[in-house]
């Protein structure tokens, strides 16, 4: 005999830190004692979390969508999901139904609110509709109360983001720091006397210097404080959006009123920055876009490695360099021909093939993965099947015999899924002289003038994982995959 508990998940989610009262541990606390008090198992593997964010939309809970890859599974996992009220599944009426239906017709699997609940029959489900209605409306209102609060702010030249490198928060304002202020003064100094903005970022990374954030200097974390009217004791806001700062263009409706904060830099300083900034952009404007828009069109275009930092390198003219030391954040430079690295490449392909001195990893297919991940959390469930029915014996629910029987068809079934993973887990064709014999003509071809770059490309990349380039020893090393 079968126990007599209904296996349920849980789903608890909170939008921000100051909800003490729906906590994650209130919640699931909640959820237990219902949970025990209406016959259901609630197994740790099926409490499902999301910390911190809007129950706006589906895709960006990545808790959610983890419960609900769960729940398509054949034989379904669980029959109920718990939630503490149902704003906590969903503040969007459309993917409420979209995801409850779902649930419903496809795995039968209800969706239960402990704290809200419903009588049987048609109107028990218009209840539930209305309570949807009203949590979306709650929250979009939420969202345009909270608009209309910070563009009142930013009116009366409050700060309404986050405090940037100089500056902190006392007393809802920004209060300067001194010692940040400086390298403020310096990067605006710096720049107007002359200085290429990634000379500025490669300054201040070897003084040991970083960001508000912690992180090391960029062209765009320079262009950003050298455009920021912060600095001379403005407010800036937008409330259609969020602006792109390292865009030279802002949104409409975005305003810059006077602040009451201290200013860093003058206005005429700031000022000069801008229109050395917009001079600077008339000489480098598109250059960075279209090699990022660029259709493939060299050999190597993606495939190598700087050894020092292990950044991409990308194409600067007729050569290539370490993209990372483009913008300020690897200390050396790995400038090479193309032509040059071409050459040092193949050369460096035939001489392995012919030697067989092959470097050769498994490449994790992205399906390969899913099943790798889906096996494992098989095993898992059986752990928690075989525990349950453990407790059934000790209770007194199942006989002997029948734990027994229930035991074995479990191992039988973890025996199953443990062959499954084994077979994932051995990549065919990995030794060096299959290898070899396999794409030694691919190889031979990529010699040949008759390809396009783009054609040697995919070629490369149907066998190259990587190569990785040492400057100093003039040398490419392959990494190769199956």
């Amino acid at each position: 005999m079968e126990s007599s508990l209904k296996i349920c998940a849980a789903y608890i989610r909170v939008s921000t830190h100051d909800q003490e009262e729906y906590s994650p541990d209130s919640q699931l606390k909640l959820i237990r004692d219902y949970a025990g008090r209406n016959g259901y198992a609630l197994p740790e593997e099926f409490i499902f979390q999301d910390d911190g964010i809007s129950g706006r939309t589906a895709e960006k809970r990545p808790g959610f969508m983890r419960m609900i890859a769960a729940a398509k599974e054949k034989p379904r996992p669980f029959e109920t999901i718990l939630v503490w009220k149902f704003s906590r599944f969903a503040r969007n009426q459309e993917e409420s139904v979209v995801y409850k239906s779902l649930l419903k017709k496809e795995n039968g699997i209800d969706v239960v609110s402990i704290s809200e609940p419903l009588i049987e029959g048609p109107f028990g489900g218009l209840i539930e509709r209305i309570i949807e209605w009203f949590d979306a409306f709650y929250s979009a209102n939420l969202g345009a109360e909270v608009r209309r609060g910070m563009t009142e702010r930013a009116s009366r030249g409050l700060p309404v983001s986050a405090a940037p490198l100089g500056y902190t928060y006392k007393d809802k304002s920004f209060v300067v720091i001194p010692e940040e202020a400086d390298t403020v003064r310096v990067i605006y100094r710096d720049f107007l006397s002359g200085v290429p903005i990634i000379a500025i970022a490669k300054k201040l990374n070897s003084q040991g210097l970083r960001t508000k954030r912690g992180g090391p200097w960029e062209n765009r974390t320079v262009r950003y404080i050298l455009t920021n009217p912060v600095y001379t004791g403005k407010v800036r806001w937008c409330s259609e959006g969020a602006n792109d700062y390292h865009r030279s263009t802002l949104l409409e409706g975005t305003r810059i009123v006077e602040g009451e904060h201290e200013a860093i830099i003058s206005q005429e300083e700031f000022d000069r920055a801008q229109r050395r900034m917009e001079d600077y952009l008339k000489r480098y404007r598109g250059t960075a876009r279209k090699t990022q828009r660029q259709e493939v069109s060299h050999m190597l275009q993606g495939l190598v490695k700087c050894s020092a930092c292990g950044g991409t390198l990308s194409f600067t003219g007729t050569g290539m360099n370490c993209v990372r030391y483009v913008h300020g954040k690897c200390k050396m430079s790995h400038y090479i021909t193309v032509k040059k690295l071409e050459e040092l490449a193949l050369g460096s392909i035939e001489d392995q093939m012919s030697g067989l001195k092959l470097n050769i990893i498994p490449r994790q297919r992205t399906d390969l993965e899913a099943e790798r991940q889906r096996l494992e959390q098989l095993l898992r469930r059986e752990e928690a099947v075989l525990g349950r029915y453990k407790e059934a014996y000790a209770a007194g629910v199942d006989s002997l015999e029948e734990y027994r029987e229930h035991k074995a068809a479990s191992s039988k079934r973890t025996q199953e899924v443990l062959k499954a993973l084994e077979k994932l887990k051995r990549p065919a064709g990995a030794g060096p002289a299959a290898f070899s014999e396999k794409h030694r003509e691919v190889s031979r071809a990529l010699k040949e003038g008759e390809l396009t770059g783009q054609e040697k490309n995919l070629l490369l990349r149907g066998f190259v994982d990587h190569m990785v380039f040492y400057k100093a020893m003039k040398k490419v090393e392959v990494v190769y995959y199956v």
